[in-house]
């Protein structure tokens, strides 16, 4: 069987670690899994970039020309990503050409594969959520806003105050282009599915829930004075670890609630944890306490470490589908502190593996942090076998592949996959 998966990218963001991964695990399978991307970086088997040399050297302006309408709205939030899909586009006969048995979409904006293209894609279409894009007007993250329950309009991350604007033609074209398809969703967290089921684009398609998968093998514990020895870290202080993709720039990352809840602990704790950062540097002066700065860790191995080599992981982000970090640190043995905010809750059990707050009370998340930190041995030992064991029996990639190696095989039998 050929799966045919498309990302934008096949390294660099959460969904394209999630769609590579997959891929490696389908054919660990046996299936001639191919990930198809419009930019291809690594040297990972099977994966083929889509797009022509001379559209790959042309794509810093075939984005800007894409993003052109954006520029009626001045008033656009402009931390938000708004990625609209209307410019023509071949790359469906590409993806044709590779010959596949099924299509399965992970993150395909910024310009790849085109909305109104799907169709003739000509097989059945598997759509991992990783984001809302796929269910609103051109938004990819909600921000509270409901207005994909109603056709969208009244943008406000556009700034826009009409009933008819982008969000509106945006969700219109999608209407439209879901109509010819043969489509399954697929859900990654809790969170995604409820609102899947909630939208009128998506709600009359099957949708399940199958969670991203992570590689155990490669990120499983490490003796934790090795993996400081090895990181160049301090032995013998509370260390607590976060990392993300631009930690200090994107919003939703919540670095500034990070930083109000290191600088809610105890005074005499503060004074003593150290914090490692990974993924890009942090604002100089901003933490309230000692910050180490790890920078992009690039291979699984390093990976690992950090988050062996950490007391606590923090996850601080305002809106999360599944985090690939959440996963990795329960995989290593690492309990986390976070937010109860997207499929979060669907990972930590509050006192079991890690310490969920209130969506975005910094109290309650700095007495988390305080409390895995500070707790006995004994319990420690224990939060650490729960953080392992949860992604043992629910992440695993083995598991995840075949789960999407079975809908395959249905949806080529003609079954409708059962939610």
């Amino acid at each position: 069987m050929r799966p045919v998966l498309c990302n934008t990218l096949d390294n660099g963001g959460g969904a394209a670690i999630a769609a590579r991964r997959l891929h490696l695990g389908l054919r660990g399978l046996g299936d001639d899994s191919v990930l198809a991307v419009m930019q291809q970086s690594g040297d990972t088997p099977g994966v083929h970039a889509v797009t022509s040399r001379l559209r790959r050297t042309m794509q810093p302006f075939i984005r800007q020309a894409e993003r052109l309408p954006l520029l009626c709205y001045p008033g656009r939030d402009r931390r938000a990503l708004f990625s609209p899909s209307w410019r023509p586009s071949g790359v469906h006969r590409r993806i044709k050409a590779l010959r596949p048995d099924v299509v399965h979409l992970h993150w395909i904006a910024d310009s790849f594969l085109p909305l109104h293209s799907l169709a003739r894609l000509g097989v059945p279409v598997v759509w991992t959520l990783h984001d809302t894009w796929a269910l609103t007007g051109g938004c990819h993250i909600l921000k509270g806003c409901e207005g994909y329950r109603h056709g969208c309009g009244r943008c406000p991350q556009l700034g826009s105050g009409a009933g008819v604007d982008m969000s509106s033609l945006g969700y219109a074209l999608r209407k439209s282009a879901y109509k010819r398809l043969n489509l399954t969703i697929a859900a990654p967290s809790r969170h995604l599915e409820f609102l899947a089921k909630s939208s009128p684009l998506l709600q009359h398609f099957p949708i399940i829930r199958i969670p991203n998968g992570v590689d155990t093998d490669r990120f499983r514990p490490i003796n934790q004075r090795l993996a400081r020895q090895m990181l160049q870290l301090p032995q013998d202080v509370p260390l607590v670890v976060f990392g993300a993709v631009s930690p200090g720039s994107d919003p939703n990352k919540g670095f500034d609630l990070l930083c109000a809840a290191l600088g809610a602990l105890p005074t005499p704790l503060r004074k003593q944890v150290c914090c490692a950062v990974f993924g890009g540097s942090v604002p100089a002066g901003e933490m309230p306490l000692s910050v180490i700065e790890l920078g992009h860790l690039h291979d699984d191995v390093a990976l690992a470490l950090a988050y062996s080599a950490a007391d606590v992981f923090i996850c601080p982000s305002r809106e999360e589908n599944l985090p690939n970090t959440v996963m990795e640190a329960l995989s290593c043995g690492t309990p986390v502190a976070a937010f109860r905010t997207g499929g979060i809750p669907d990972m930590i059990a509050d006192g079991e593996n890690g310490a969920l707050a209130p969506c975005f009370d910094v109290k309650a998340l700095a007495d988390g942090i305080a409390w895995l930190v500070q707790c006995a041995p004994e319990k420690k030992d224990q939060l650490r076998n729960a953080a392992r064991q949860k992604a043992l029996s629910e992440y695993s990639l083995h598991g995840i592949a075949q789960r999407y190696h079975d809908l395959y095989l249905a949806l080529l039998s003609g079954a409708r996959p059962s939610a």
